[in-house]
């Protein structure tokens, strides 16, 4: 019988539970997501401040602002996607559309940067680089078309070219919900293992960036101590386990059939995409700066006895 369930009544009774459990903490339950990311910018801003800002334009540099900043653009967007009353459909189409390209951009980035992080374990070899973009592109351009095939699916090609026509209707389904006390868009039907195949080629890209790091570090680093190789082993290890659980639960829900639900996790690995992203860097710049400030130290303490020398010599 519970099979029968349509997927509208599912998640609108999901929701109605949370709503009457209180509006309070219903709204605490969804806004617990940016507050994450509030607080990690809080505890982060000190080097965020101090090693980011005043360093010069680079291409890591402009990749931390996008992963830092984009997740403030699209998380409302989503956040009022959930939690808005009263939504319009056709503006539930249209902040559907927002908050996935802005989502996958974030992602996007942040997977950049782990390419970015593998390509400077390498050695900054050449082909390491050509392999690496090779793979990122491919994976990337998957995702894209995977994504419009998601939010358009019956855009198709003609005579005079693609039809890029939006009739919200035809894409991802979305029904008033059963009661009006229910708040956000109730999303009833659509493709959703398209968006776990999503998830897969996420996945696919850190497991082979995962698989190419430990490589290397039983090639070339498995005697090393160097602070910087263990800051970008222990971040690089972190973030695949984090974001490969959080991707692999996403994706058996979709696979389960339950794609209504998949906003329980979509904002929360969004999120974790830009904060362990731009922790990485974070780390690796503030083990550099200790770095420089023990070799000035160093040479603090021997400055003055050639100092001193001099200044014999020229008494004499």
């Amino acid at each position: 019988m519970g099979d029968n369930i349509p997927p509208e009544v599912a998640l609108s009774w999901m929701r109605l539970q949370a709503v009457k459990a209180g509006p309070q903490r219903f709204s605490a339950h969804y806004s617990c997501r940016p507050l994450k990311l509030v607080f990690d910018y809080c505890l982060t801003f000190d080097l965020e401040a101090s090693l980011i800002w005043p360093s010069r334009r680079s291409f890591s540099k402009t990749l931390f602002m996008l992963a830092r900043y984009t997740p403030f653009l699209d998380v409302p967007v989503g956040l009022y996607y959930i939690l808005a009353p009263n939504i319009a459909l056709d503006t539930c189409f249209n902040l559907n559309v927002v908050s996935t390209s802005l989502s996958v951009f974030g992602i996007a980035i942040g997977e950049l940067i782990l390419v970015v992080r593998t390509y400077a374990l390498g050695g900054r070899v050449h082909t390491v680089l050509v392999v690496l973009s090779i793979i990122y592109t491919v994976n990337f351009s998957l995702g894209l078309l995977t994504v419009f095939l998601v939010l358009f699916p019956d855009r198709g090609i003609s005579n005079s070219g693609i039809d890029w026509t939006i009739s919200p209707q035809h894409d991802i389904e979305v029904a008033l919900p059963i009661l009006p006390a229910i708040p956000g868009c109730n999303e009833t039907g659509g493709n959703f293992i398209l968006v776990g195949v999503c998830f897969i080629i996420v996945l696919l890209n850190e497991t082979v960036l995962m698989s190419y790091i430990m490589w290397l570090g039983y090639k070339k680093y498995r005697h090393f101590r160097s602070p910087f190789i263990v800051t970008l082993y222990r971040d690089g290890i972190t973030y695949f386990i984090f974001l490969f659980l959080g991707s692999t639960a996403n994706f058996t829900i979709l696979l389960a059939g339950e794609g209504e639900l998949q906003e329980l996790l979509n904002t929360f690995l969004r999120v974790m995409h830009s904060v362990l992203s731009t922790r990485v860097l974070l780390h690796v710049r503030d083990v550099e700066r200790t770095r420089a400030e023990e070799s000035r130290r160093l040479q603090t303490i021997t400055g003055p006895s050639m100092v001193f020398a001099n200044d014999d010599n020229d008494d004499a």
